[in-house]
This record gives C-alpha cells, sequence and structure tokens, in this order.
C-alpha cells in the first residue's frame, strides 16, 4: 500500500499504460491499463488515495496525457510531471542536436540501462513500435533506429487482405499451410531480423561484447527467436523513471 510519501511512475505508451509506486527505493509495479483514449479505466488507482507526485513517460501524444492530468486532478488535485529527455542525467549523453525531441521512453530505458550495467549497451523496445538504440561504455548515446512493431506490421498488412482473422500472434516456424499464421510468423521473425542487423551494425563501432538488453510488451516473444543473448528488463522505463526521481528529490 502507498504512503504518504508515495509516487506513482507512468509509462503511458500508445497501446498500455504501464505504471509503478514508488516508496524509500521499493518499486512495485502494477497491472499495466489497456489505452482507449477518454474511456480508459483508471479504477485501478482508486485506491491509492495518498500519492504525493506523478511522473509520467508519454508517448501516445498530448490528448492521451491531457486525459491522465485529468484524471490525476479528479483524484489527487496532482498536476502529472512530464518527463523528457535532456542533453546530460544520471551518467548518460544525449548525442540528438535538438535533445527534447529524443522521446521520454527511449531516454529513460537508457538511463535505467545504464544503471544496471555500465558497459557497452543495446536496447532494444519491442512494443506498438521497435526501437533499437546503441549506448556506449562511457555512457553516450551515440543514436538508434526506429520501425513498425509486428502487430502494426501484421495489424497493416490484414487491413489489406479482410479475410484474413490474425487473433493473436505467435512463431510456429518458417513452414506455414495457412496464411494468417504465415503472416503472424512473417511479422515476428523479420522483425527479429531487423534488430538482427541493427545489431550487428552497433557491434561495428561498439565491440562484439555489447550488451543487449530488451523491454517492452514484445520483447518476451521475440527475444527467444533471436540469434544472440539478450536478457529481458520489462519495466526498463519504469526503471528510468525511479532513477530520475530519485535524483531529483
Amino acid at each position: 500500500m502507498p504512503t504518504p510519501s508515495s509516487s506513482l511512475l507512468i509509462d503511458h505508451g500508445n497501446s498500455r499504460i504501464k505504471w509503478a509506486l514508488t516508496d524509500a527505493g521499493d518499486l512495485s509495479v502494477g497491472q499495466a491499463i489497456d489505452y482507449h483514449d477518454e474511456e480508459t479505466d483508471f479504477s485501478l488507482w482508486e485506491k491509492f488515495n495518498t500519492v504525493q507526485r506523478v511522473l509520467v513517460s508519454n508517448s501516445a501524444g498530448p490528448k492521451a496525457f491531457a486525459h491522465l492530468a485529468n484524471h490525476c486532478q479528479n483524484q489527487w488535485q496532482l498536476n502529472p510531471e512530464l518527463l523528457q529527455a535532456q542533453p546530460e542525467q544520471c551518467g548518460v549523453i544525449n548525442s540528438y542536436p535538438e535533445p527534447q525531441t529524443l522521446g521520454a521512453d527511449r531516454w529513460l530505458a537508457l538511463i535505467a540501462a545504464r544503471q544496471i550495467f555500465k558497459d557497452s549497451l543495446a536496447v532494444i523496445d519491442c512494443g506498438t513500435a521497435v526501437t533499437c538504440d546503441a549506448l556506449s561504455k562511457e555512457g553516450v548515446f551515440l543514436g538508434g533506429v526506429i520501425s513498425a512493431g509486428p502487430k502494426v506490421a501484421a495489424d497493416a498488412l490484414v487491413k489489406k487482405a479482410a479475410h484474413l482473422d490474425l487473433d493473436e500472434m505467435h512463431y510456429p516456424g518458417a513452414f506455414n499451410t495457412d496464411t494468417a499464421s504465415a503472416v503472424s510468423a512473417g511479422s515476428l521473425i523479420f522483425t527479429v531480423g531487423g534488430i538482427e542487423k541493427v545489431l550487428n551494425e552497433f557491434r561495428s563501432q561498439l565491440g562484439d561484447k555489447i550488451r543487449v538488453l530488451m523491454t517492452g510488451g514484445w520483447a518476451d516473444t521475440l527475444a527467444p527467436l533471436m540469434d544472440l543473448d539478450a536478457g529481458v528488463y520489462p519495466d526498463l522505463v519504469l526503471q528510468g523513471i525511479q532513477f530520475v526521481a530519485g535524483k531529483e528529490s
């Protein structure tokens, strides 16, 4: 249960809202909330009456943040703090010419990864979009790539073929004998192939000992399909928010 010093940490994605409560260094991750615009159900938070601070990474746009801010005002009379990427923060240096144009979720995942390992790192966030970001052992964010996630890719194809029914996605292998399975498998394995291509380029600059950290809703599905070791850290963005909040308090 939250105490009077509890903070609510929110990773607001395009499809889901991941959240956690933190108090005295402990991180208690709650059940993710499906995002449905103004119809989003925040009832999971009704029992938390003593939240003193709300910190947000928002990837879903201004409208989504406005809905969230309205709820925070109604329930706790709090204005949520919208986190943004910085030129330098928590041991990570941002190489973007305009640092705040880097997505907050990518930035916070890099900060969390840097606290876990001080090695050369690749941070792969697999959600609605897939991002692959490189971090040097000196803590310099060197850049990365962004692509559609496997579900977005599959859905785009399904929209062009109305007869397809794609309820769930898994990888049964390459020898598929129905179209829905072929689309599912192709979307997943081509995502993996793209990630591995990017990682090969990262290795050419950072060396073969680069550590790979995966996060996001598709990480558990994609990591076993890869031809290299990748650790799955499901709450990397929330951990980054927690670390930033601790440094600011």
